[in-house]
């Protein structure tokens, strides 16, 4: 997107520094910085790597590797739940289980299970206790995606297992930290000042309370704000506190978000993430017990519009936001999802854009002609 100078070269090299940086704020208008926002697993991780694998970025034979090693951890994780909660039910478990309990405990974070281990985890996930005690998975913490874990942990605990994208993208790795990625996407050009391609940089940061701190590291030129939704969390209770239900969680970090002055013109697009999970739990458990005031019954359309409506009313008076309903596990919602920001933060800022190119493009002609003029350079012809 270069302004297109002399080839020659220039005795004072500070003449050329003062083009570059034209150049180099034409290419950074057409980098739109989107900060992924939420609480923790609400999605936003899963939704990052959706995305890369969208946009065609190949899994490296590092991430894989810790993948496979997460997923290990992701079940030793849970059955270490289900066991404490087991015990705190009141819920007998038989003698046999206490060698696989041990296998739990000792679990190294960086090792695998083998294939032996992950048979003995396998008949403690089948007994009568470790059952009751999932069916009451709302009342302490697990993964959402437990069931896929030990649907999975016979291939998970081979020796040759290498984890596909799918298993990469239902492994849950705790994000510490500020984690970008930067996703390009070509455009059809209509204006000869537009890029042939935009830059959308990602900017994912943790979720639990511990990683909010670092949050403001990460507010500086926001052109975007994608705030992520555990919508089946209106029955679930954090990670990092049992005692606080995670929409109520969510639904308070959402109201500071938004009303952030710092975000007094960011536009915010609310993802309302794990639909697959929501549409079975609402049949099961009523919003009401969560939400007194919700009376629509255990039916999903006015369950999720209650839901669209508690966070539309913590918006400041007169914003507005675009809403979409997704599972981040199916790779065809994200796409069609994140297709729609793009395309609305673009629309909305492309007008403004192409203006501040064409001033920007008069400078560096300005330049070029003062350099021209300073170097004793003449007119041709």
């Amino acid at each position: 997107m270069g302004g297109g100078g002399s080839k020659e070269e220039d005795p004072d090299p500070s003449n050329n520094v003062e083009l570059e940086l034209v150049n180099q704020q034409i290419d950074e208008l057409f980098a739109f910085k989107i900060l992924l926002l939420g609480a923790g697993e609400s999605g936003k991780s899963t939704i990052v790597k959706q995305l890369k694998l969208i946009h065609k970025k190949k899994i490296t034979p590092k991430e894989l590797k810790a993948v496979g090693t997460s997923l290990h951890q992701n079940v030793v994780d849970c059955m270490k739940a289900l066991i404490l909660a087991c015990k705190n039910f009141g819920y007998e478990l038989p003698d046999e289980a206490k060698h696989t309990e041990e296998i739990i405990n000792n679990h190294i974070e960086s090792e695998r299970l083998t294939e032996e281990e992950g048979q003995a985890l396998m008949e403690l996930w089948q007994t009568e206790a470790i059952q009751n005690t999932y069916k009451r998975r709302n009342e302490f913490w697990l993964l959402d995606s437990f069931s896929y874990y030990i649907k999975n942990l016979d291939r998970f605990c081979q020796d040759d297992f290498v984890p596909t994208d799918e298993d990469s993208v239902m492994a849950r790795i705790r994000t510490t930290g500020i984690v970008v990625t930067q996703l390009e996407q070509k455009i059809a050009k209509e204006h000869e000042d537009e890029p042939d391609q935009l830059v959308f940089q990602v900017v994912d940061v943790g979720g639990q309370r511990n990683e909010r701190k670092k949050w403001m590291h990460c507010f500086d030129d926001v052109r975007a704000i994608l705030f992520c939704v555990n919508l089946a969390g209106y029955d679930q209770v954090l990670f990092e506190d049992s005692s606080k239900n995670r929409m109520h969680e969510s639904l308070e970090l959402f109201q500071k978000v938004c009303n952030n002055k710092l975000f007094e013109s960011t536009p915010i697009f609310l993802f309302l993430n794990k639909k697959d999970l929501f549409e079975s739990m609402v049949k099961e458990h009523d919003m009401a017990a969560t939400f007194e005031e919700y009376d629509g019954g255990m039916e999903l359309g006015p369950a999720l519009n209650y839901i669209q409506d508690q966070y539309k009313s913590r918006l400041p008076q007169g914003k507005e936001m675009a809403i979409q309903v997704v599972s981040a596990s199916w790779k065809r919602d994200i796409r069609c999802a994140f297709e729609e920001v793009k395309k609305a933060l673009y629309d909305m800022n492309r007008k403004t854009l192409i203006g501040k190119v064409q001033k920007l493009r008069k400078e560096y002609k300005s330049i070029e002609a003062s350099q021209h003029k300073k170097n004793g350079g003449s007119g041709c012809c």
